[in-house]
């Protein structure tokens, strides 16, 4: 398999160890059950040599969804409920990978992970792929096509984004404003600290807000009205415009950091969710055979 994209980027650093605390909270991440009348299965594959957690309903597209977690934290069994949901709205497949977590593993040995499965899928699959995740997994996933831009390989067919945590200045009016206590500033900063040891915050490929946003696929961006990150999502949103790329900006009044997987149940979590699996089945719509 051509490696184009994964050789170009950075070279890997050693970590620190996890504090206990960190550990702590990273248990707290347990696995959700798929509801059985989703129809759809669920099991462990390796791609590109990192483990993924595959959770089949169809074939009409692949979604690549990078789990949040601030970098440091998350599983993909914590997003068998949420993952299976779209699958089965989209009747599609979502790859889960489990990458590298900060501290152990600074920036950018989780976006290595990312980008090595997403060659693989690209280079293995006919179908539209596209990529997605929330918080810290939704900056690496803009991180990817960001990447990919660079690279003389495929490129993404779309990108979905919820509460998209895309600039690690961490410099937006709304972390001090926002009324959300899930992603409060002072987290942000000590998981940006873990995640980039050393490394720039101006580098685009931890901070995708930075980017040039031309030749991006149509984007998918979610964001509740009440958490910091609306700063990040409008900046992103607003950039997209500026280049000319199809996007659509959910703002849901109201609403907190990663709402849809915080309370899935909730009325607004459920029409999110719904909102995907529309974007995935319209970029499956859209694709143009080459």
């Amino acid at each position: 398999m051509t490696t184009t994209l994964h050789t170009a980027l950075p070279t890997e650093r050693a970590g620190t160890p996890a504090s206990p605390e960190l550990q702590q909270k990273r248990a707290l991440f347990a696995a959700t059950d798929i509801d059985p009348a989703l129809g759809v299965t669920a099991d462990a594959t390796d791609l590109a040599g990192v483990p993924c957690r595959t959770i089949r309903a169809g074939d009409t597209a692949t979604v690549l969804y990078l789990h949040g977690g601030g970098y440091r934290m998350g599983s993909p069994e914590a997003y068998n409920a949420y993952a299976a949901k779209i699958a089965a709205g989209a009747d599609a497949t979502v790859v889960l990978p489990r990458y590298r977590l900060a501290p152990e593993n600074p920036f950018p040995a989780g976006l290595r992970d990312a980008v090595a499965v997403y060659e693989e899928l690209a280079s293995s699959t006919d179908a539209p792929i596209v990529l997605a995740g929330d918080s810290a997994g939704a900056g690496m996933a803009a991180a990817v096509v960001v990447a990919a831009a660079a690279a003389d390989i495929r490129r993404p067919d779309g990108l979905m984004l919820l509460s998209p945590w895309l600039d690690l200045h961490c410099s937006s009016p709304f972390y001090e404003t926002a009324p959300d206590v899930f992603f409060p500033l002072a987290t942000a900063e000590s998981a940006r600290e873990d995640y980039l040891q050393g490394a720039p915050a101006s580098d685009p490929l931890a901070s995708p807000l930075l980017a040039d946003h031309a030749g991006f696929p149509p984007t998918l961006i979610q964001v509740g009205g009440n958490e910091a990150l609306v700063g990040d999502a409008l900046g992103l949103a607003e950039s997209l415009a500026n280049a000319n790329v199809t996007c659509t900006l959910e703002v849901v009044a109201e609403q907190g950091h990663t709402w849809p997987l915080i309370q899935p149940d909730h009325s607004v979590s459920v029409a999110s969710i719904e909102s995907c699996a529309r974007f995935v089945r319209s970029i499956d719509a859209g694709k143009t055979p080459e």
